[in-house]
């Protein structure tokens, strides 16, 4: 660069009003344009017999050289202040996400349980730890315990927001429509007869569920066939299963209407409570 222009630059960028990078574009555009115009003319007088058409495709890639040209160079003059302001613009949209944080992961989860249909009023729902049946489709259920094996309802409503739909499992009970299979474990001493427990509550089950086996089993056959899924089976089952050197669990599971399980449930409860007292005070 010339001495002379480089005094120049520097007198008018010591200016506190006038930035370099507006001297150079001041300075870019018309030299860009006048590059354009003195090439154009030179071409078209060195190409004398050229016709019309010629002469228009010479001065349209002219045009469109210059144009790509200033682009290029005004983004170069400009690049600190490009980087600067999008920078800004990534700071500002981190800060507007973390922000707004809660609010889209509340969305996502409403748009979540739209697409994917996970409960419906009056399903018996749990997740993340609370349970009840749902009243208002907007996350709104009346709370089921508040003991995991209490299924009365407690008077309460529990609102949770839709964000806990992404990071927890929903378990619905009622997804087999008006019958539901309940599966609930009992923790045992370990030095109780696993026999005469098991059998006692084999006997209440007996007589709290064989009432329905036969037409809850057809009801489930016709489920697997309209819905095309597995259904399980109808029978009470009731497993056995190490925990500790203390205790082990009883797992009881059966079937039965939804408004009776936890009647049947807490019968087993109850029979089972007797059944450990005389256990552990055989002398009473």
């Amino acid at each position: 660069m010339p001495e002379w222009l480089q005094n120049a630059l520097d007198i008018l960028t010591h200016n506190r009003y006038l930035r370099t990078e507006w001297v150079y574009t001041l300075l870019w555009i018309p030299a860009v344009a006048l590059v354009r115009r003195i090439w154009l003319k030179m071409r078209l007088n060195s190409h004398a017999d050229w016709d019309l058409e010629h002469k228009r495709r010479a001065m349209v890639v002219s045009r469109n050289v210059a144009v790509i040209a200033g682009i290029l160079g005004l983004f170069l003059v400009w690049a600190n202040q490009i980087q600067t302001f999008a920078l800004s613009m990534v700071a500002l949209a981190a800060a507007t996400v973390v922000a707004t944080k809660e609010l889209i992961m509340c969305l996502s989860g409403s748009l979540l349980r739209a697409l994917t249909r996970q409960y419906a009023v009056g399903d018996y729902i749990e997740i993340n730890g609370l349970r009840g049946r749902v009243i208002d489709i907007n996350t709104l259920m009346m709370q089921i315990g508040p003991d995991a094996y209490i299924g009365n309802s407690s008077g309460k409503t529990v609102s949770f927001p839709n964000s806990l739909l992404l990071g927890h499992a929903v378990q619905r009970d009622s997804v087999l429509g008006r019958y539901v299979v309940h599966t609930f474990d009992i923790p045992v001493p370990i030095h109780l007869d696993s026999d005469a427990i098991v059998a006692r509550l084999a006997a209440v089950l007996e007589a709290r569920c064989k009432p329905f086996e036969a037409e809850i089993a057809a009801y489930f056959e016709a489920v697997q066939v309209q819905k095309l899924f597995f259904t399980p089976a109808a029978r009470v089952r009731i497993s056995r299963v190490p925990h500790d050197d203390k205790t082990y669990r009883i797992v009881i599971r059966f079937a039965s209407p939804i408004a009776k399980r936890l009647e049947i449930q807490q019968a087993v409860l109850d029979e089972f409570i007797r059944v450990q007292f005389r256990l552990l005070n055989p002398q009473n």
